[in-house]
Order: C-alpha cells, then structure tokens, then sequence
C-alpha cells in the first residue's frame, strides 16, 4: 500500500493533552509546578490539569495526571535503560537540570552521546509517581533567561510493526510523516511546532517517534475508578466526518457522550491496542453564537 507523505492538512488537528498515571496527584503536581515550571489549571484528589503558559495562555498538549493504584507508567525499558515516552524543551538545558539536582530531584547527567539519542541534548527526570520526561534543547540554540520547560512537544510510542503503525497514523488519522519509515522508525507531526514556537526554520518538525519495539508499552491505563485513560488525547476539526472516514478504512471507534460536558468523543484502538481518544476542536464564541442561533432559527451557518 502507497503511502501519502505530509499531507496538506491533517484530520487530526493537534496533540490536546497527555495523559500521565499518578500515585499522588498532588505531590506530583506540585513537582511539575515547582520543577520544570507548569502552571497548575486545575486540582483535585483524582486528578490534575497542568500546561505550559505563555503571557496568560495555554500552549498545547496539556498534561493530565489522573490517581491510580496501577503500576503502569509512560515509561518503557530498552537496552537495559529506563526511557521516557515524553519529552520536553527547555532552551537552558544545563540551568534546569543543575536547579532540579540542587533541589533534590531526580535527574539524570546531560548527555548527547547515548545511543538512540536525536538531534540535541538531553537529560532525563522522574516525577515523584515514578514517570519518567525527557527534557531537550537543540544544539547551538541561545538558552532563555529562565530556568524551566517552555513546551511539551513529543511523544516517543513503541510499537510493533512500524510501517504498519506509520500506515495507521498517516492515512488513517490524517498525521504528517517527515520521512519515509523503515523498519525501526517513522517520525509523524501535526504541525509547523518548532518554526511557529521558536522561529528555527532549520530543525524537522516533530509530534510523534513510532519505533520498532518487541515489548508492549500501553499508551492507556485504568485509574481508581475502573475507567480506562487513554494516554494520548487528540483533537479534530471535525469529529463526525473523522468517524465516517474511520468506518470506511474499517477501524472501529466507540461514541461516547460525557455526562458533565455532553462532549461526544470518539475512542479508537491503533494497530497495537493501544487505545487513543479523539475530542471536538472548541468552537469560537462567536461560531458557538452562531450555530446556536442557526439551530433556532434554521439560519444557514457558513465556516469561520
């Protein structure tokens, strides 16, 4: 089967929201908050929103910790070495680390040199629930006056086949694929992320590395509640034409409407069972108005 390299637009809109196990959601929080800079949304016992922010606003994907009594985490063992499924930036790699070091945390050495390692450098550090993050910088980048993670940007996803994976996630799901995969690697995106947050026009854009691992990593987990949370949360412009495409590549994709928000969702297994939720894009206010008073009115609403 041909594959369709970076498509113009995508089904997919954007990567909303990461989805973390915690044993603590509070102790955990605060290490995010305190550590690597994220504001705090929302808290509660059972869960925790937290974002990067800049002047005010939310940067995308959030990051959502639910309290869980299960052992899973979004980490995975390759070559005998723990590594994260989540990655961060943080332009003054080295000052953070030394901040986090000298307060307690626990992080490991920057490295560039490891194998398996990308473009950059790195260091990785694990939260008090036992998640592991990787936090990069790329090389020859001016370091920011500040000590803290200034975006969640990329997910690393095991997987078992990664043509067929790349196949799933490109011509099912719509994401762009900087390159052709082979065998060990795709690298998928969703947009401009690096060239529209910190104007470089010269490093490959990245969303998502699907590589070739034997050993099954979840991308999901069940919180205290018995409900199952999906780790990875994307967001479509378009929900309902999304499910019509997915029944016709024949993928399955449950419906469901939340109680609180009456949000319908769609929930959708990828080629390796890991389970992905798919949220409606927030309509502006001013549509919101108008599809409203559309409905009242049998006004014909145009695109906005």
């Amino acid at each position: 089967m041909a594959f369709t390299f970076r498509h113009a637009q995508g089904k997919i809109r954007r990567l909303l929201a990461i989805h973390m196990p915690a044993a603590d959601v509070g102790a955990s929080a605060a290490w995010y908050a305190e550590h690597l800079g994220l504001t705090i949304l929302n808290l509660s016992e059972a869960s925790a929103e937290l974002a990067v922010t800049e002047n005010g606003a939310v940067l995308h994907p959030k990051l959502i910790l639910t309290k869980t009594a299960s052992k899973h985490r979004l980490n995975y063992v390759k070559n005998g070495r723990n590594r994260s499924m989540v990655m961060m930036h943080a332009s003054n790699l080295e000052g953070l680390r030394d901040k986090m070091a000298a307060a307690g945390a626990h992080v490991t050495q920057p490295h560039a040199d490891q194998e398996e390692d990308g473009c950059g450098r790195f260091f990785e550090a694990r939260d008090p629930s036992g998640n592991i993050v990787q936090i990069q910088a790329n090389d020859g980048e001016l370091p920011l006056g500040h000590t803290k993670v200034e975006a969640i940007f990329n997910l690393e996803i095991p997987v078992s086949d990664v043509r067929k994976s790349a196949r799933f996630y490109a011509d099912v799901l719509g994401f762009q694929l900087i390159r052709e995969p082979d065998d060990q690697l795709a690298i998928a995106k969703t947009g401009p992320f690096y060239k529209e947050r910190f104007g470089y026009s010269d490093v490959q854009e990245f969303g998502f590395f699907l590589f070739r691992h034997e050993e099954r990593t979840a991308l999901h987990f069940e919180d205290d509640a018995g409900h199952v949370q999906e780790c990875l949360v994307l967001q479509a412009d378009d929900i309902a034409t999304l499910h019509e495409q997915l029944a016709s590549k024949g993928h399955t994709a449950d419906e469901r409407i939340d109680v609180e928000s009456g949000q319908m969702s769609l929930h959708i297994v990828d080629p390796d069972g890991n389970r992905i939720k798919v949220v409606p894009a927030e309509k502006s206010g001013l549509k919101a108005k108008l599809e409203e008073m559309a409905g009242e009115e049998n006004i014909a609403v145009g695109s906005f």
